[in-house]
């Protein structure tokens, strides 16, 4: 079994490593919390391969050397929406996955500038929402965060580093130590 995931460290700071050759293989974590009361949503990342021939608009290139969702609870079906780093598409494209329409893709940092560096990213997953599912939202509970590093659609290779997942009530406050994952 190949495995993807590897929690590494530099100095003190622990973060998760991901390595895909020619595989999708997704992590989550099960956390609900109302989207309302904690909008936004922390993270650093790092990329380091990017996948060859990459466009995440199309099945045959729909893969990304980072990758975070944030999974909404949805009946008869789950919403998901999906940050990426892209090689290729512009910062800001929001589009549907082209494996699901449940599934929202935002382009959040594009292009090999700044690979081997650790960026931080915020969002602000309410407004990112509303914006890709076009709806005012009363009660929204999201279900969980996860992580996907794949190169297989492009029968590749992948490699990025993911740190510091947080959420927090609005910009520029956060939660207590308890609050992270």
């Amino acid at each position: 079994m190949n495995k993807v995931y590897t929690v590494q460290a530099e100095g003190e700071k622990k973060f998760l490593h991901a390595e895909a050759n020619n595989l999708s293989v997704q992590i989550s974590y099960e956390r609900k919390w109302d989207i309302k009361d904690y909008p936004m949503l922390h993270w650093r990342w790092r990329a380091v391969v990017f996948p060859t021939a990459s466009n995440e608009q199309i099945k045959s290139g729909n893969d990304s050397v980072l990758g975070v969702y944030v999974v909404f609870s949805g009946l008869p079906s789950v919403k998901a929406i999906k940050y990426i780093w892209s090689d290729t598409l512009p910062i800001g494209m929001a589009f549907d996955s082209p494996h699901s329409s449940g599934t929202k893709i935002i382009v959040v940092r594009s292009g090999r500038a700044l690979a081997g560096t650790w960026v931080a990213e915020e969002r602000d997953v309410l407004s990112d929402y509303e914006r890709c599912f076009g709806k005012e939202v009363k009660r929204l509970v999201v279900q969980g965060i996860a992580i996907l590093t794949d190169s297989d659609n492009t029968n590749s290779r992948a490699v990025g580093d993911y740190a510091d997942i947080s959420i927090h009530p609005f910009k520029g406050k956060g939660l207590d130590q308890d609050q992270r994952d």
